[in-house]
């Protein structure tokens, strides 16, 4: 669990800093600070997904959150959507969530494969897509400032709970509640052409490979299965528990055997040494001394009032992000991967490993065709659209 390593390993004073203004005065800054240390690219990715996750101004909008005023993108391949009349909101976004299976058919090609994830009460997960407005004011040659793309994954409640971002839609004479698990941002900007990709995940999702996390049920991971990596260290040595093997079902059903997920990377950090110069020293004492700050013991967020509805984000951690050196195009995978070796020349920079354990989960590690996000999103610069997969029928 990602809050327990924050807890017994804080990292050093002063490393990078979070400010209380990103929480009671929310903006999204044009672009990340020009000395683009890892520390200004997670301060930026912060400041937009607390901006992003303030609850929307108008009261008649039912404490919905200002992501979910972003336009809702429609499945099914409906073509020119920025002409059609936006959908957005709340119950809209419900509606258009589709199950795991569909994923990859409908917007995502090989990313996250076409495999369903169930949860440890025996429910497949869903999906939706958010895009900013800026969005439909993209031409050829690329994105205009504060495009946003939010990839989101939630999972059915057994009841409410203040532990999630929780949605309650009507299911015939009662309410059926789904927790928020899961968010990818893809954020463009002026010197990142490419996207800055983020992911957010609730620190509950799923235990270390390693079996450094605590012994615990988790969203994707029994107790028994923790324990056992707990103890033995190692997802092959508990080989009964099956990690992050899918069930070869099609179509899936909304209920099936619940799936034991390990994370193979903390923070989509490398193991070791980057073949092409990124930093991961640099990049995993980044998000860990900033998460600490907001989500950490005594984090900015922990210490909110039980009422503020900013409290719920205590619960969900960074996990890391993505992008290229200068805004280069992502090139070849830096990491080893089941396509091919990796690129000691690749200007990829960040979480070099970065996957969200309720998207990519058996999209992990060597044997993955696209262990990162530019490994499907890849960025060239003369077709910079092409870095979207939803782009083409906007």
């Amino acid at each position: 669990m990602i809050f327990f390593l924050l807890a017994c390993n804080p990292s050093p004073k002063n490393s990078c800093k979070a400010d209380v203004a990103w929480i009671t005065d929310p903006s999204l800054p044009i672009d990340v600070a020009e000395t683009e240390s890892f520390c200004d690219f997670y301060q930026f990715s912060w400041q937009w997904f607390l901006a992003q996750t303030q609850q929307a101004e108008d009261p008649q909008k039912n404490q919905e959150r200002v992501f979910e005023q972003n336009r809702i993108y429609q499945f099914g391949g409906v073509k020119n959507q920025c002409n059609l009349p936006p959908i957005v909101g709340r119950h809209a976004s419900f509606e258009h969530q589709q199950a795991r299976i569909r994923k990859s058919d409908e917007f995502e090609r090989i990313e996250a494969d076409s495999h369903a994830l169930y949860d440890q009460n025996e429910n497949i997960l869903s999906y939706n897509i958010y895009y900013a407005a800026q969005n439909c004011e993209a031409t050829e040659k690329g994105f205009p400032p504060k495009s946003l793309e939010i990839k989101a994954a939630w999972m059915k409640l057994k009841e409410p709970s203040d532990k999630y971002l929780t949605i309650a839609e009507p299911a015939g004479e009662s309410l059926e509640y789904y927790g928020l698990v899961g968010m990818h941002f893809a954020i463009w900007t002026p010197r990142h052409p490419e996207a800055i990709w983020v992911t957010w995940e609730h620190r509950d999702n799923a235990p270390l490979c390693d079996g450094s996390s605590p012994v615990q049920s988790y969203n994707f991971a029994s107790k028994a299965a923790s324990k056992c990596l707990h103890e033995k260290k190692s997802a092959l040595k508990c080989a009964d528990f099956k990690f992050n093997i899918p069930h070869e079902i099609t179509p899936a059903p909304d209920k099936g055997k619940p799936i034991n997920v390990c994370r193979e990377y903390a923070y989509g950090n490398q193991h070791g040494k980057a073949i092409n110069g990124n930093d991961t020293s640099a990049n995993l004492l980044a998000i860990q001394s900033l998460n600490n700050e907001l989500v950490g013991p005594h984090g900015l967020l922990t210490k909110l009032h039980n009422r503020n509805p900013m409290k719920v984000w205590s619960n969900y951690q960074m996990v890391g992000a993505l992008w290229t050196k200068g805004g280069q195009e992502s090139g070849v995978l830096p990491v080893p991967h089941n396509g091919g070796s990796a690129s000691p020349s690749s200007p990829q920079r960040g979480s070099l490993e970065l996957t969200n354990m309720s998207m990519e989960t058996f999209q992990q590690g060597e044997d993955s065709y696209v262990p990162n996000c530019f490994g499907c999103h890849g960025y060239k610069s003369q077709t910079p659209l092409g870095v979207s997969h939803i782009q083409q029928d906007l």
